[in-house]
């Protein structure tokens, strides 16, 4: 866990480097970096789906896989619970994607079925070993495989953090894993807002 926390606030801290540190926000900035991630990952039906897709919408991007015993259902909850707590207008405004790092593991299908339980409005993607690696770049999010004793035969250490995509495509801001909900919706709205 102290290892995945350092992971994370290493990449917000690599990402930071590229931002303006905008005080509008709670959260780091990532404006400055001008990066509109790009990309072709599969959902559980095979469609291949880009985060282009989502052109209009806040899109909440989370790095992680099916498998993992802690951050990752724990993260899913508190932003399931932060999509119940929105207006209906803007919860349609945000798109959840779930991206995998484990692509020996999660199949697209598994991938979308495990985000799903958490909220049926989730998206879980993955792909191959190359397409999640062009994607996580433009994020610089930071994870590896492990080795371990017991029937998972290895964990992935993997960048705890969560990324907002403006409505016009933009990666805009970096939420570290112990993020609060409501500074996350005061953001969000600003993104929503055009801000």
């Amino acid at each position: 866990m102290i290892r995945r926390t350092f992971i994370g606030l290493l990449a917000a801290t690599a990402l930071a480097a590229c931002g303006g540190g905008d005080t509008r926000f709670n959260h780091t900035d990532l404006s400055a970096g001008n990066i509109f991630p790009a990309g072709t990952l599969f959902d559980g039906t095979g469609q291949a789906r880009s985060l282009q897709d989502f052109h209009g919408k806040a899109v909440l991007v989370f790095f992680g896989y099916t498998s993992c015993p802690d951050i990752c259902p724990s993260t899913l909850r508190k932003y399931a619970s932060l999509i119940r707590n929105l207006r209906s207008k803007d919860a349609e405004r945000l798109q959840l994607v779930f991206i995998s790092v484990d692509p020996e593991r999660d199949t697209p299908e598994r991938t979308d079925t495990y985000v799903k339980w958490f909220n049926p409005a989730f998206l879980g993607l993955s792909g191959t070993e190359q397409q999640i690696a062009e994607v996580a770049t433009q994020f610089k999010v930071i994870y590896s495989k492990k080795e371990v004793e017991g029937g998972m035969g290895y964990v992935i250490d993997h960048s705890a953090g969560a990324y907002l995509i403006d409505p016009k495509g933009q990666l805009r801001l970096a939420i570290p894993e112990n993020a609060a909900i409501e500074p996350v919706v005061t953001d969000l709205l600003k993104l929503l807002d055009g801000k």
